[in-house]
């Protein structure tokens, strides 16, 4: 799959949820390119499908016993669904592009 406006790729390490919030958090590091805030992530499903999210927060994070730096992309979305697809999806180990532009 081709994205006409891909910025950057992400290197997902793991992802997870805080429903409560109703945000979604992947934490990882920026393989290439640039990722801010209200930039989307791609999730590729198949070769013709893909999931879009925004962005809207970057964070730059560290973890206890490692030295090197993450970066923790926030989601915050007002449906419960989506939060909940994005968290099935079970990100890890693998690449999302950075796109400018998505579907909300």
């Amino acid at each position: 799959m081709k994205f006409k406006d891909k910025v950057g790729t992400f290197r997902v390490i793991s992802s997870f949820t805080i429903r409560r919030k109703k945000e979604f958090y992947l934490i990882g590091n920026l393989s290439e390119g640039t990722v801010k805030e209200n930039n989307y992530i791609n999730i590729i499903l198949n070769s013709s499908l893909a999931i879009f999210a925004r962005i809207t927060s970057v964070e730059d994070i560290e973890m206890a016993d490692d030295p090197k730096m993450y970066q923790l992309l926030i989601i915050e979305s007002q449906e419960a669904e989506m939060n909940d697809i994005l968290f099935w999806q079970n990100v890890g180990s693998e690449n999302v592009y950075i796109t400018l532009s998505g579907e909300d």
